[in-house]
């Protein structure tokens, strides 16, 4: 059975963690050595500029399109949809299966296919303004309650997730696979000592004296609520910063006037984006990661920082409880005093060694890495070969 995995044409750094893990994602697929009777290969409308890939690409043309597709194509990394010419590209390079490792689509895919989902948030969250204001809402949910019934397959990323699913669409469990999360690049990067702290000089941060929280300023991801806890925290302790990354998604103009309102224009840097280096040196040197969202199931952060010896503190979330175990420390999102409490208890030396113990521990055993990633991602395309190998490769069929 041939496999071709969707390379997105405007999926950017911008996008977030959700471009980290589907950056490292498209590389380890490139690299892994699928299982007899699969053979993978990649596809997307545009030259894949920022890849230089070992497996076949194949490029769909734009010739002998409708005149809304191009465009849509162009804007939207999600379009999904093909035409009757893009079919006969896929037919002709006898491909049988898309897979698209990006979640939720524009327009419904009409080619056979299967799709990763990472979460439901527009039903299992609040209705945050990028859930469920200007017609974000109403695409999500035409998603999940038509065209996700198409996917031969959904690819959840936890158990939680999987469930969380179940609930919320009533989607047949056994169409619903895990293939889990995993870190992102960032801890594949190597860099010395002495060019670690060299890139805190240049973010005037001192090792073991901040907390740091890497998230895009949403409203989901919960600034609000982590710098009403950093404000209680600061009042005893004088010396501590926190460091907000990420790109701007139209909250972060609201978080600075927070800041400043409740005088911590001294206390909390906000770097803009940060390369890899960078990231893996604040990650290395920090107090501890501190993950306040309230969307889940599972964020990748964590699993960073894990694995890079920071200390986790993060949203009592069943999805992060199932990836951290006891080597995290959590909280209720929307409790100040508690989040405060956590950050206190994490810069005690008995509680913090207690914690990176346990995390230790944790690491040793998780289903949360790369390499499972790609074992599962495996065995369920081998599962699916019976299903859809049992109609043919023509045109006259869709």
């Amino acid at each position: 059975m041939k496999i071709a995995v969707w390379i997105l044409s405007d999926y950017k750094q911008q996008i977030g963690g959700g471009f980290a893990l589907y950056d490292k994602f498209i590389q380890l697929i490139d690299s892994w050595n699928f299982s007899n009777g699969l053979d993978v290969c990649f596809v997307g409308y545009n030259s894949p500029s920022h890849y230089t890939f070992r497996k076949k690409y194949i490029q769909l043309q734009f010739s002998g399109v409708g005149f809304l597709d191009k465009p849509l194509a162009r804007i939207s990394h999600r379009v999904g949809f093909l035409n009757r010419h893009q079919q006969s590209i896929l037919h002709s390079n006898g491909v049988d299966m898309v897979y698209y490792p990006v979640q939720g689509f524009r327009k419904i895919p009409n080619f056979p296919f299967v799709v990763s989902n990472w979460d439901i948030g527009h039903k299992g969250s609040f209705a945050f303004p990028e859930l469920g204001m200007n017609y974000s809402f109403d695409y999500r949910d035409k998603w999940y309650t038509k065209g996700i019934f198409k996917a031969l397959a959904v690819f959840a990323e936890s158990k939680t997730g999987k469930e969380e699913l179940m609930y919320f669409t009533r989607l047949n469990p056994d169409r619903i696979k895990i293939v889990p999360l995993f870190p992102g690049g960032v801890v594949d990067v190597k860099a010395e000592e002495e060019v670690q702290l060299a890139k805190l000089k240049e973010l005037r941060l001192n090792s073991q004296r901040y907390f740091f929280y890497p998230a895009q300023f949403w409203a989901h991801k919960n600034h609000y609520n982590l710098l009403q806890a950093f404000a209680i925290f600061a009042k005893e302790n004088k010396d501590i910063q926190l460091v907000l990354t990420g790109y701007d998604k139209g909250n972060k103009s609201y978080i600075k006037e927070v800041v400043k309102t409740l005088g911590l224009n001294e206390r909390v840097v906000f770097p803009g984006f940060i390369d890899n280096e960078a990231m893996l040196a604040v990650y290395r040197h920090a107090s501890g990661l501190v993950m306040p969202s309230f969307l889940g199931p599972t964020n990748m952060p964590q699993l960073e920082a894990q694995m890079l010896g920071c200390p986790v503190l993060c949203s009592d979330l069943p999805g992060h409880k199932e990836m951290l175990g006891e080597g995290a420390l959590y909280f209720d999102p929307a409790d100040p005093m508690e989040i405060s409490r956590m950050l206190k208890k994490i810069l005690e030396p008995s509680e913090r060694a207690s914690l990176l113990s346990k995390a230790a521990i944790s690491l040793s055993t998780t289903s949360f890495t790369a390499e499972n990633a790609l074992r599962q991602l495996d065995h369920h395309f081998q599962s699916l070969i019976p299903i859809r190998m049992s109609w043919g490769n023509s045109d006259k069929i869709f």
